[in-house]
């Protein structure tokens, strides 16, 4: 990405000039800035973007204050681009563009040297000197190089606007900008437009009002970055504004990869800070580990030790099968979840409870885990039987324990689950590292044959294992996990993306992500083509 020329646009020049920047007071807090910053590769210098995510402010004096006071905290990072969303000045005078309050944002831009992306400001329009609400870029050097009007309006908004005849990119020295106010940024014919100008950089200046709105907003801009192979920044409103609440939630991605969300006014998030996990981008986690209780006894240390992580993470927490407590534990287990859209859990499916089972997957769980042998269990049991009845009436997944572990060994062998798949076709089944090793991971591709409802996950398995998986099964049915632990991450990934080289890209995604989507997120399926073959086995004596 870099300088480019031919573009159609509109532009707006501001006149060097020699006055000085009003001494105004900065005593506020920036607890309610969020900040991501990340670097863009394949240019010489690469840019840094912040994201304000201030609640509204009505008066023009106090915006004012705090747009210099987040510019100023922003230049202290290292910023080079600051994005603030729709009505970040308030309900500001309206005057045609570049006004007194453009060069006042201008003149700390320059001071700065931090380029100012804004959602939109009240403007008039020079010819017919109607409202608009105009989207404006300012340069590093306090040049206005170009806005345009908003296309759509809520049905109260249309008497007082103009609406604006087009979407343009504006050029800058990191390439091509566009900016979508409000109703446009989720417009599906307007990003067409938008798409086809083939921008490096969008901001998406959508303003939801439910937790459910503000989910849909992030997922899009994931989905749109990567439709442009480019970066799109989510910058929404955030407080109460002319009779209605904004929940905020803003978040940047470059390429389909989630580089930094934050979904509170309270939040600095940096992405570059070596204190904040990284985020594998474009990844599903499985079997995220979330240590709320005591590790299960025999198995691997637990920590919280920050490392990269999923995109989207899938929480377990095994040594809830050992608690007394599991009813809280349980409960916070859900809080942890409750406003995370890219987080889900899975609750413990122990035998004698499911009664407790049934209304956490009624409560939204994301499906159950269980590990029998360590209640003395055979999967066959009655009470384990119990479990899948209320599976199956949902269906959501069954994450088993099948290799092995502190149990009895005789307890944990992915075989005994035969009958228990034959009984519930309609639960999806997953096992957990294949069983791990011989003759576990055999037995593990054995029922996935005969089964199709059964997945396989990947984490502390050889890379060999996944390759006979893949031609086995197919890559339809393989999750990739890491095992639970932050540590085991990094080690599962480079493990894994060794298929990289080896399998379509299409394919590839299936295994790391969508897979895993679509059981857990409600993510449409993949194509599942894979036709499986019956081989037969003895169970174990």
């Amino acid at each position: 990405m870099g300088l480019f020329h031919d573009l159609t646009e509109q532009r707006h020049v501001i006149p060097e000039r020699e006055s000085v920047l009003p001494g105004l007071p900065i005593n506020a807090s920036y607890s309610n800035i969020c900040i991501f910053i990340f670097e863009w590769e394949g240019v010489a210098t690469t840019p840094r973007i912040a994201v304000s995510q201030g609640p509204y402010i009505r008066d023009l004096d106090a915006a004012l204050i705090r747009c210099f006071e987040h510019l100023r905290h922003a230049a202290s990072r290292g910023v080079d681009i600051m994005v603030f969303p729709e009505w970040f000045l308030g309900l500001n005078p309206v005057d045609v563009l570049p006004n007194r309050y453009t060069e006042r944002i201008s003149r700390v831009a320059r001071e700065l040297n931090v380029m100012v992306i804004a959602g939109s400001i009240r403007a008039l329009e020079p010819d017919t000197g109607r409202k608009q609400q105009r989207s404006l870029v300012i340069e590093s050097d306090g040049t206005l190089v170009g806005s345009h009007a908003k296309l759509l309006f809520h049905p109260t908004e249309r008497p007082w606007f103009e609406p604006g005849v087009g979407v343009f990119a504006i050029a800058s020295r990191w390439g091509r900008i566009i900016v979508l106010p409000g109703l446009d940024a989720l417009d599906p014919e307007i990003w067409h437009s938008a798409r086809e100008l083939t921008p490096d950089l969008v901001v998406m200046a959508a303003n939801p009002r439910t937790l459910s709105e503000r989910n849909a907003a992030q997922e899009l801009t994931i989905q749109r970055s990567q439709e442009i192979d480019g970066t799109v920044v989510l910058a929404p409103l955030l407080g109460r504004f002319s009779g209605s609440s904004y929940v905020g939630g803003a978040l940047i991605a470059h390429q389909g990869r989630m580089l930094g969300m934050a979904d509170d006014q309270e939040t600095v998030l940096i992405g570059g800070d070596p204190e904040a996990p990284l985020i594998q981008l474009g990844t599903t986690d499985a079997t995220a580990y979330l240590p709320l209780t005591p590790p299960l006894e025999g198995s691997l240390d637990v920590t919280r030790s920050m490392g990269p992580q999923a995109e989207r993470r899938v929480l377990v927490d095994w040594g809830m099968m050992a608690a007394t407590d599991v009813l809280n534990v349980v409960e916070e287990l859900f809080h942890v979840i409750r406003d995370n859209p890219r987080w889900t859990a899975l609750v413990p499916a122990r035998p004698g409870a499911s009664a407790h089972l049934r209304q956490w997957l009624d409560r939204g769980a994301a499906g159950a885990f269980a590990y029998p042998g360590l209640e003395r269990h055979f999967p066959w049991s009655d009470a384990i039987r119990q479990l899948g009845r209320e599976l199956s009436k949902t269906p959501k997944p069954l994450l088993v324990h099948s290799g092995p572990g502190p149990a009895p060994l005789r307890f944990d062998s992915p075989a005994l689950w035969d009958e228990f798949l034959m009984e519930f076709p309609a639960v999806p089944v997953i096992f957990q590292s294949m069983g791990q090793r011989p003759p576990y991971i055999e037995q593990a591709f054995v029922l996935a044959e005969r089964h199709p409802q059964v997945q396989l996950e990947t984490s502390r398995v050889p890379i060999g294992a996944i390759k006979e998986a893949l031609g086995t099964v197919g890559a339809d049915r393989l999750l990739f996990g890491s095992g639970g632990l932050a540590q085991d991450f990094q080690q599962e990934w480079e493990k894994l993306a060794h298929l990289e080289s080896e399998i379509s890209p299409e394919l590839f995604q299936k295994i790391v992500n969508l897979n895993a989507r679509h059981l857990f997120f409600h993510v449409q399926a993949p194509d599942r083509r894979t036709q499986s073959k019956v081989r037969s086995f003895r169970l174990p004596s």
